[in-house]
C-alpha cells in the first residue's frame, strides 16, 4: 500500500521570490528531484511562473510525511472523499506562506496562495481508493 508517485506545483506571480519557493519545494520533496521553473503568462496576460517537482514512489511518501501531523489528522477527520479524483489521485493543498517558513500545513482557505499536491494512489483490484488513502495517511500520522 503506497503511492506510485507525486507532484507539487506552485503558480507564482512575477513579484514572488522564485528562489525561496524553489527552496521550499526542495525541502518538501526531500531535495532529490529536480525543481522545474517555467515562465508563462497568466490567463490575463501577466507574467507568472509555474514551479514544480515530480517525485517517484518512495520520495512521494517521504514528502507527504513532511506535512504536519495535525494537518494530516484534520484531513482524516473531515474525510477524504473530496480529495480523491476518478483517476485515483489524492489532492492536497499546502499554505504557501507557511511552506516557505519550513512548515507543511494544509491550507484551509482556497483564496490564499498554495502548493498543490497530486499523489497517485497505489490501488489494486478489489480495493477502494478512499480506503487506501485513509490507511496511508493513518500510517503517516501514527508512525
Amino acid at each position: 500500500m503506497g503511492l506510485h508517485g507525486g507532484e507539487w506545483r506552485i503558480h507564482a506571480s512575477a513579484v514572488d521570490d522564485s528562489k525561496v519557493i524553489s527552496d521550499a519545494l526542495s525541502w518538501l520533496s526531500g531535495g532529490e528531484s529536480e525543481i522545474i521553473c517555467q515562465k508563462e503568462k497568466s490567463a490575463l496576460g501577466a507574467p507568472m511562473q509555474t514551479i514544480s517537482v515530480k517525485m517517484k514512489s518512495k520520495q512521494a511518501m517521504l514528502s507527504l510525511g513532511r506535512v504536519e501531523m495535525d494537518s494530516l489528522s484534520s484531513i482524516l477527520e473531515v474525510g477524504l472523499g473530496s480529495r480523491i479524483d476518478d483517476d485515483k489521485f489524492l489532492h492536497i493543498r499546502l499554505d504557501l506562506g507557511r511552506l516557505v517558513q519550513g512548515e507543511g500545513v494544509v491550507s484551509q482557505n482556497s483564496k490564499i496562495p498554495s502548493a498543490k499536491g497530486k499523489f497517485k494512489l497505489e490501488v489494486y483490484p478489489g480495493q477502494e481508493a478512499i480506503d487506501v488513502a485513509e490507511k496511508l495517511i493513518e500510517r503517516l500520522v501514527n508512525g
